[in-house]
């Protein structure tokens, strides 16, 4: 872990990213993200599956590569990086090469692990001429393209057809195919002139973006609770299934924090109320 930490400060923060990633970059954010697409007259939403697992230890090594370090220093950096697949990790075989360890053509390849400090920036840089590639085929068809983590969208400002949006998602279905990954089709969605376009959690149908109406039903909701005398933090702890109060109070101070990407005047707001809670018999 303090290995993967030192290459995540030292190594991949200060390789940029390419410009239509907006996740795990210092300079760019999921609000940087939902702005490329306001007022867009039509969007397409796409996710891949298992993303990070479908980063395998050969493109981890590419990466390490694409820095000039040598083939032995990216291999082992690549290693130090991945994990094995499940299925794999108890794989006792009984084949042995020199020194009583299996060949390295013979073992399982890992792949980058969710959680991991370095796996965010490492698959953004892996899939980097992915998104070269969909974002020139977005240019090309008069689309715009982003892609935070796992989640890729494109938007039209001008007309379109529903055609257009499905030769859009053929299209990148391929490209995701090409650079070893796959569209989670369940969650591709097209949205038209008309319907209500919410992406990456806020409205982007005005000329700004907005929360939504359940998002701040949630977060006031959470703080009329934990400052209404006869319900309080712990009671609405039990009632909300949180296993302790600091628990509870990060996970409402994160909703905070991104309502605070969206509209700080409404959070500075939210902000005041959180500073009235009396946390001092929760335990």
């Amino acid at each position: 872990m303090r290995v993967q930490r030192w290459i995540a400060q030292n190594i991949l923060q200060v390789t940029p990213s390419h410009r239509a990633s907006f996740a795990f970059t210092e300079d760019r954010d999921l609000v940087g993200a939902a702005k490329m697409h306001v007022c867009a007259k039509w969007v397409v939403k796409m996710d891949v599956r298992h993303f990070f697992e479908s980063i395998s230890e050969g493109a981890v090594y590419r990466v390490f590569r694409s820095f000039d370090y040598g083939a032995l220093l990216s291999f082992q950096m690549a290693r130090i990086c991945t994990r094995l697949p499940e299925h794999h990790r108890n794989d006792k075989r009984d084949f042995l090469g020199w020194g009583g360890k299996v060949p390295y053509r013979l073992q399982s390849m890992g792949h980058l692990p969710q959680g991991a400090p370095s796996s965010p920036m490492l698959a953004n840089r892996a899939v980097e001429a992915l998104d070269c590639r969909l974002e020139r085929l977005a240019r090309d068809s008069g689309w715009t393209y982003t892609r935070y983590a796992d989640d890729l969208a494109f938007s039209r400002p001008t007309d379109a057809t529903r055609s257009d949006a499905l030769r859009l998602i053929k299209k990148t279905e391929m490209a995701l195919f090409r650079s070893g990954l796959n569209v989670h089709r369940q969650k591709t969605n097209v949205i038209s002139p008309g319907g209500r376009k919410l992406l990456l959690g806020v409205l982007i149908d005005t000329g700004e973006l907005k929360l939504t109406k359940a998002f701040r039903n949630n977060i006031e909701t959470h703080l009329y609770a934990l400052t209404h005398e006869k319900i309080g933090p712990e009671r609405h702890r039990v009632k909300r299934g949180f296993t302790s109060a600091m628990g509870m109070r990060r996970h409402i101070m994160g909703l905070i924090a991104f309502a605070h990407q969206v509209d700080k005047d409404y959070a500075t707001k939210l902000y005041a109320h959180m500073n009235a809670v009396s946390w001092e018999s929760s335990p």
